[in-house]
């Protein structure tokens, strides 16, 4: 995320004028307007099973290495799960929720919330540094206040106009 100036569970504060974190993380029990899936493509999974695979491999070579009457040996196995399921969460935790106020954008186990009215513009982008997007094809939310998103969802032409319309953006915003 570092460098797409993606703040992760950013939001005002009632300082900063905002609503305050309890109604920008929404209510108990408030369900979003609409909910855009996020879009993965197979290069992004490819490279995910590359990395929790090669990490995990060099888990079991460092138990192999060791005897198996060691503690340690064992140890060298404890982080696999824990590979495989962050290696998984970029994947099953990627979506943007609208709400009559806000967009949210969880991926990866965080919330980032932003205030439509401090949403600056919405366009397309295929830049390469997003930390917020499993795919190429990208939707970048300009929001200086809050920081930008880089996000991809399966329809990103319709988050584009839905977007536009909620943040009063004219159109080719």
């Amino acid at each position: 995320m570092v460098g797409d100036g993606f703040k992760a569970l950013s939001g005002p504060t009632r300082r900063q004028g905002g609503v305050g974190r309890e109604a920008v993380m929404g209510e108990k029990g408030e369900r979003p307007e609409r909910v855009f899936p996020g879009r993965t493509d197979p290069w992004f999974i490819a490279a995910m099973v590359i990395v929790a695979g090669g990490l995990s491999a060099a888990c079991i070579a460092c138990f192999l290495s060791s005897s198996p009457a060691l503690l340690w040996g064992w140890l060298a196995l404890l982080p696999i799960p824990a590979l495989v399921a962050l290696a998984a969460l970029p994947v099953r935790s990627n979506r943007l929720e609208l709400y009559g106020d806000r967009l949210v954008v969880v991926y990866a186990g965080t919330r980032s919330v932003i205030p439509y009215a401090h949403v600056r513009g919405v366009r397309r982008t295929r830049t390469l540094w997003a930390g917020t997007a499993n795919s190429l094809d990208r939707v970048y939310i300009e929001a200086p206040y809050d920081g930008d998103a880089i996000v991809s969802v399966r329809d990103n032409d319709a988050l584009v106009a839905e977007l536009g319309r909620r943040c009063g953006l004219g159109p080719g915003a």
